[in-house]
C-alpha cells in the first residue's frame, strides 16, 4: 500500500488551509464583506449559506462566512486582507472571484431536482429553462475570465433524460466555442452514455465512486451496483484516456484510512484520478446519517494532509496527475488539499 510520504514536505500554508477545511467556516465583519466575491450555492451541504473564497500563497480555500465569533476571522488593514486565528495573523489573503463558482471556471448544474437520495446531497426542486442556462453559460464565456466549463445535473427524470440533457447542453457549448475546455459528472447506466457525452465533445468527465467500500455506498447512495461504477471508470478511462477521467470519494463517515486507500489505488490502477473529499455536513445532512447508523463529523486536518500525501504517491507510481485537468475540482482546488498544488 502506498503509505510512505516521508518525503513530502508541509509547508505553515498547506497546514492552514486543512485547518480552514476542517473547520470550515470564518467570521467576517459586516463592513468587510463589500471588498470580497460572495457565493450563494443553490445545492450541496453549503446551501443557502454565503461562502467566500480565498487565496494564499498560491492556496485556495472556500469557506462558510460566519456572523458568530469564530476560530478564524477575516480582518482588512491597508495592505488587504488578513486570515487570523485568535488575533494571530496566519496568512494574507485575496478574495476570489466566485461569480461562476470556481475562479477561472464555470462550474455548473444543468438540473437541480433528482430523484436519487443521496444522504449528503440536497438537490433542490427548482428547474431552470435551458435557454436562461445557456445565456448565463455563453455571458460568463464572452466575459474573458473563463478558461473551462464543468456541467454537473440532478439525475431527473430518469438517467436516460439526465444524459440526454447533458449531451444537448455539451454539444450546443461546444460547438459556439470549440477551444473551450468542458468536463461533465454525470451518473451513466452504460458505455454507450460515456461514448455519447465524449463524441458530443467533453473533454474530461468524472464519475463518482462516491465512497470508499461498498457498505457506505450502499447505505448513503444505493444508485448503483458498486462495482459497476468502476467498470465504467474504466469505460471512461479507454473513451477519453488516461488522466480524463476524475472519481471522487467522500471520506468522514465511518470509513478507514484503509478503505480510503484501497478505493484511491483502484480507482488510479484503472488509469483515473481519485479526488479524495472530507465530508461537509450542514444540520440536516448530519441528522440523515444519524439515522442510517452512519458516523460523520469534522475530519481533522492531519488525515486531510495524510490522505492527500497518500494520493500524491499513489498517482505518482501510476504516472498520473492532478495538474494535466482542466476542469472540475481539481484547477479550481478550493475544497481539497491537492497533490502537486498544495503539497
Amino acid at each position: 500500500m502506498a503509505t510512505d510520504t516521508k518525503d513530502i514536505l508541509i509547508d505553515d500554508l498547506t497546514k492552514l488551509k486543512a485547518e480552514l477545511i476542517s473547520y470550515g467556516r470564518i467570521q467576517i465583519p459586516k463592513h468587510i464583506r463589500k471588498y470580497i466575491s460572495i457565493e450563494r450555492p443553490k445545492s450541496g451541504p453549503c446551501s443557502g449559506e454565503k461562502v467566500i473564497g480565498l487565496e494564499f500563497g498560491g492556496k485556495r480555500v472556500k469557506l462558510l462566512i460566519s456572523d458568530d465569533p469564530e476560530r478564524f476571522v477575516l480582518e482588512k488593514d491597508e495592505k488587504g486582507l488578513i486570515i487570523k486565528e485568535h488575533n494571530r495573523i496566519r496568512a494574507r489573503a485575496k478574495s476570489l472571484d466566485l461569480r461562476y463558482h470556481a475562479p477561472g471556471q464555470l462550474f455548473i448544474s444543468i438540473e437541480n431536482r433528482c430523484i436519487y437520495s443521496c444522504l449528503f446531497c440536497t438537490a433542490g426542486n427548482i428547474s431552470i429553462p435551458e435557454k436562461r442556462l445557456l445565456d448565463f453559460v455563453r455571458k460568463a464565456i464572452d466575459s474573458g475570465n473563463i478558461k473551462s466549463v464543468a456541467i454537473t445535473s440532478g439525475v431527473y427524470p430518469s438517467i436516460e433524460d439526465h444524459i440526454n440533457k447533458i449531451e444537448r447542453f455539451v454539444r450546443i457549448i461546444k460547438t459556439s466555442y470549440p477551444d473551450i475546455s468542458l468536463g461533465v459528472e454525470p451518473v451513466v447506466k452504460s458505455d454507450e452514455h460515456i461514448s455519447r457525452l465524449y463524441s458530443a465533445g467533453a473533454d474530461e468527465i468524472k464519475i463518482n465512486v462516491q465512497t470508499a467500500n461498498r457498505e457506505l455506498f450502499d447505505r448513503i447512495c444505493g444508485y448503483m451496483d458498486y462495482d459497476k461504477i468502476f467498470e465504467f471508470l474504466q469505460s471512461a478511462v479507454d473513451i477519453f484516456g488516461r488522466g480524463k477521467v476524475m472519481s471522487n470519494v467522500i471520506y468522514g463517515i465511518g470509513e478507514s484510512d484503509e478503505d480510503v486507500v484501497k478505493t484511491m489505488e483502484r480507482i488510479a490502477d484503472i488509469g483515473a484520478v481519485p479526488n479524495p473529499r472530507a465530508i461537509r455536513v450542514n444540520s440536516e445532512i448530519k441528522k440523515r446519517f444519524e439515522r442510517k447508523g452512519c458516523r460523520v463529523g469534522e475530519v481533522n486536518p492531519d488525515r486531510i494532509i495524510r490522505i492527500a500525501q497518500i494520493l500524491k504517491k499513489i498517482l505518482q507510481e501510476r504516472n498520473l496527475s492532478t495538474k494535466n485537468l482542466k476542469t472540475m475540482c481539481f484547477p479550481c482546488g478550493c475544497c481539497d488539499v491537492i497533490p502537486f498544488q498544495d503539497i
